[in-house]
């Protein structure tokens, strides 16, 4: 009786280590991409992230021929060029760069007066997840974007993914982030700023042509450079702003049919009385309201 006790508990035991390894997850379910990798060799596709965040794909082949391509372009017709590898050293394009195999894939030195050191990873998830440049672009927003373009993070609208010409802020939006809008319009007929939004950050529409700025009441900071060279032919602000900070609203080439509206007695009429040359803010006028 004992022994089939025994033999049981160890059916039940091997029973259970065999579940447990079959949870496991096998290197089959890696997100990385499979290698191209050659051993001691820089034949392969490599993965570079630049100091703007931008990915570039490193194709060098058997033939001694190589590309630099973005990687929306890669898999593509490549314009392929020549390379020479001696030794430590590998050549292209008239430069002679050092040349390092690494445990995450190769690293080529630049020498002279644009001197640096370029990464390339076997792996793309690598080169982005060494780079904190990446995590600011327009590309990375991207993938974070919903249904109707935006990218909110704790109550921060980081960017806004949008065609639309006239824009309202939503109303679960309490700050707004720099460089918010990515567009392929020329320019946007109108934005409205509802008073659920507190704080509108530095350069948030910084070149964003814009022809109507409404900000409500409610909001209470502008940010420097915030409107900055982006032209508005209209722009109201309320009396609930509290802080604008230097050069928010300033035009390099002159806003010269640029109208702004302040309230009598407001902060914002006595910020751009310190700015005022004839009645106007680097061409817009400033028409105050009762």
């Amino acid at each position: 009786m004992k022994t089939t006790h025994f033999i049981v508990s160890i059916i039940c035991i091997l029973t259970l280590l065999t579940g447990c390894s079959n949870n496991k997850p096998s290197q089959e379910n890696t997100s990385l991409e499979n290698s191209t990798r050659v051993v001691n060799s820089v034949v392969g596709d490599w993965y570079e992230c630049n100091k703007y965040g931008e990915v570039y794909v490193w194709t060098f082949r058997e033939g001694a021929m190589y590309s630099r391509v973005p990687e929306e372009d890669f898999g593509k017709k490549l314009n392929l060029a020549k390379y020479t590898v001696k030794g430590v050293k590998i050549e292209f394009l008239n430069k002679t760069v050092t040349l390092e195999y690494t445990d995450y894939g190769l690293e080529l030195g630049y020498e002279g007066d644009f001197a640096r050191q370029v990464k390339l990873y076997e792996h793309r998830e690598d080169a982005i997840n060494n780079s904190e440049e990446y995590w600011t672009t327009d590309a990375y927003y991207e993938t974070l974007k919903d249904e109707n373009g935006y990218v909110i993070i704790d109550g921060v609208l980081k960017k806004y993914f949008t065609n639309d010409k006239e824009i309202v802020i939503p109303d679960n939006v309490t700050e707004i982030g720099s460089s918010l809008i990515v567009t392929e319009l020329e320019y946007i007929d109108k934005v409205t700023i509802p008073g659920n939004v507190k704080k509108i950050d530095i350069s948030a529409f910084n070149e964003t042509l814009i022809k109507c700025v409404v900000i409500e009441e409610g909001v209470e900071e502008i940010g420097e450079y915030a409107f900055a060279n982006t032209c508005p032919f209209e722009i109201y602000i309320p009396t609930s702003i509290k802080l604008i900070g230097d050069a928010a609203f300033m035009s390099s080439e002159g806003n010269h049919d640029g109208k702004i509206y302040v309230k009598k007695g407001s902060y914002a009429e006595k910020y751009f009385k310190e700015y005022l040359i004839e009645n106007n803010y680097d061409g817009a006028e400033i028409i105050v309201e009762e």
